[in-house]
């Protein structure tokens, strides 16, 4: 798998979003994946590991049991196989035209090894923040906090529904001045340039947060009414 320097050099601490994991037939299975949020709400997200194409993997079980099942003569086998495959082909073409992408192949039964690296900002505008192709939805305190939440880290019902076990580590750095309120990280930074640090493992449900505060967004004086805004889903 391509490593590119950024990955480590920039992140020293995803899953997330992701392009792969975002896109709606993409199920997660393993990864690594690290967050840095700068002081202006801006965050890069860097992830790289393997995926399930949801409905590939299904086509390939069904292919399977025909095959085993004897349903088939051999000369019909590599045909389905190849018509079974090329949605997922498909779908890879189109997410290496996608610059975030760093690298994405098959390697067999539908899934994928993936690396990929983009960065997403905070609008402190908005109030409620829950966008279906963003790492993180949050929410607005009327104290200036956020609660921030990464989607799709843990394992979802989906992936249940194909037997499929989410397993990764997350690791998330925030810039100096951004005071981290809250958090349910397995392991806390011992020093302001270390990171938060979450184990994802078979049966995790529960998404790993963070309630922060940004230099910028002190709290309201007196009778001062939180920000208004669309909130987005």
């Amino acid at each position: 798998m391509k490593r590119s320097a950024p990955f480590f050099r920039l992140l020293p601490g995803l899953l997330c979003a992701l392009v792969l994991l975002l896109s709606g037939c993409w199920v997660p299975e393993r990864y690594l994946a690290r967050i840095k949020i700068e002081r202006d709400g801006s965050y890069r997200v860097a992830v790289e590991g393997t995926a399930v194409h949801h409905d590939t993997w299904l086509a390939v079980k069904r292919l399977q049991a025909e095959i085993k099942a004897g349903k088939l003569k051999p000369e019909e086998i590599k045909k389905a196989q190849a018509e079974v495959l090329a949605p997922l082909f498909k779908d890879l073409e189109a997410l290496k035209g996608d610059r975030r992408v760093e690298s994405v192949s098959s390697i067999g039964d539908g899934r994928v090894r993936f690396s990929l690296i983009g960065t997403w900002q905070i609008d402190r505008k908005l109030l409620i923040a829950s966008e279906f192709t963003v790492p993180i939805d949050y929410a607005v305190g009327q104290d200036g906090s956020m609660r921030l939440r990464v989607k799709d880290a843990v394992e979802t019902a989906e992936a249940r529904s194909l037997g499929i076990v989410t397993e990764g580590t997350l690791s998330v750095s925030v810039a100096e001045g951004v005071e981290v309120l809250e958090h349910n990280a397995r392991k806390a930074p011992s020093s302001p340039y270390g990171s938060y640090r979450w184990e994802i493992g078979p049966g995790s449900t529960t998404p790993p947060y963070l309630k922060i505060r940004l230099p910028e967004a002190a709290p309201p004086q007196g009778n001062a009414q939180p920000q208004k805004g669309l909130a987005r889903h």
